[in-house]
């Protein structure tokens, strides 16, 4: 396969991806972390403290992480490490010993500090007292979404609407919320909410639990939910226990139908994987990894089309220490058989759509 990369195994071009793009065979993981970025990358004040943050390779505070940051101050969280959601979450649900009023306190948390930065606003503070004083607690992608976010300038296309509009039929998100599924709608597609390798059931549509029989199209895309939807947040994988039992249910689920649908395990371990917007000291991240390992054996990658980490690559104002950086997540992706491509993800998916749609012109 000819993939246009230098000697360190880094992607030069997106060109010999399009045509697995056009039979499908391409499966994008979008991460909690990507559109949280989006959402909040305006608020000034998460802005000033990740100016103020010296950024060490293992300390990259991210809006994300900054996040954290202001719910650990609320809860008290007496430990340095208040920048890590999964040791924050934990902390939480040890202390009230309720693990789903901890997930339920999270994402309510993400929708007060959303609220409060417009409640001053003038062109949403109606809105935003409105979601205030209701009785019934939305969900968050619903206030985001009435709330226009994200809010992009003049001219800038949704990096999530572009990916949702090419011709794949599987995507897997570790994202909370249905950002995914309202983006494939507003392409007029009809995605297929399903929550995989989760144990609970109690609750859940049956319509979002994996459906062996369900066989994924352009139109109808599956949107995997790997840890799990805010709709039933006993399905979230927040803490670090959270994570050690996703992985276990992994383990011990990876052959059953109903823990790991056809569609799924056909397609997962052949195909070219796009990992978008995860840092690497994140949880969210080496859970992801450890997943993928065990669902794509190294006798299966031989014919696997080549998959690739989108990594913002460091610059970390000491050369020294970002070359080994560098170095590291060199390695590390190596080790994983991905190929990495040195861009933001909004970027990377903005050049891979100028790929693609040249691809379609036929000047490919």
């Amino acid at each position: 396969m000819n993939v246009n990369e230098n000697s360190t195994g880094i992607i030069r071009s997106l060109d010999y991806l399009m045509p697995f793009i056009e039979s499908g065979r391409v499966i994008p993981f979008i991460s909690n972390s990507f559109r949280i970025e989006e959402i909040f990358r305006d608020d000034k004040r998460l802005s000033n403290l990740i100016a103020q943050t010296h950024q060490f390779y293992d300390e990259v505070h991210t809006f994300d992480q900054q996040l954290t940051k202001i719910w650990a101050s609320k809860i008290e969280y007496p430990m340095s490490d208040d920048h890590n959601i999964a040791r924050v979450a934990q902390y939480r649900q040890i202390t009230t010993g309720f693990s789903e009023g901890a997930r339920k306190e999270y994402i309510k948390f993400l929708i007060d500090h959303l609220l409060e930065l417009n409640e001053n606003d003038e062109n949403y503070k109606k809105d935003a007292a409105s979601i205030k004083s209701s009785t019934k607690t939305p969900r968050f992608s619903e206030v985001v979404s009435r709330l226009d976010y994200p809010r992009f300038q003049n001219g800038v296309k949704d990096p999530l609407r572009l990916l949702a509009s090419l011709p794949l039929k599987i995507y897997v998100t570790t994202s909370y919320s249905d950002f995914l599924e309202r983006a494939l709608k507003a392409e007029g597609k009809n995605p297929r909410t399903q929550i995989c390798f989760c144990k609970t059931k109690t609750g859940i549509d049956s319509t979002h639990l994996p459906d062996r029989n369900f066989v994924p199209t352009e139109q109808g895309p599956a949107v995997i939910h790997l840890f799990g939807l805010e709709d039933y947040t006993n399905t979230l994988v927040l803490s670090e226990d959270d994570h050690i039992n996703f992985l276990m249910n992994v383990a011990e689920e990876v052959g059953s139908m109903d823990m790991y649908p056809s569609y799924l395990r056909e397609n997962l371990p052949g195909a070219g994987l796009l990992l978008l917007g995860y840092h690497l000291q994140d949880w969210e991240f080496r859970t992801l990894i450890r997943f993928i390992s065990k669902i794509r054996k190294k006798e299966s990658l031989d014919d696997a089309i080549p998959s690739i980490a989108i990594q913002f690559k460091p610059n970390l104002g000491q050369e020294q220490v970002a070359e080994h950086s560098i170095n590291y997540m060199e390695r590390l992706f190596k080790k994983l058989e991905f190929k990495i491509k040195w861009a933001e993800s909004e970027n990377f998916i903005y050049d891979l759509l100028d790929a693609w749609n040249n691809y379609r012109g036929g000047q490919l």
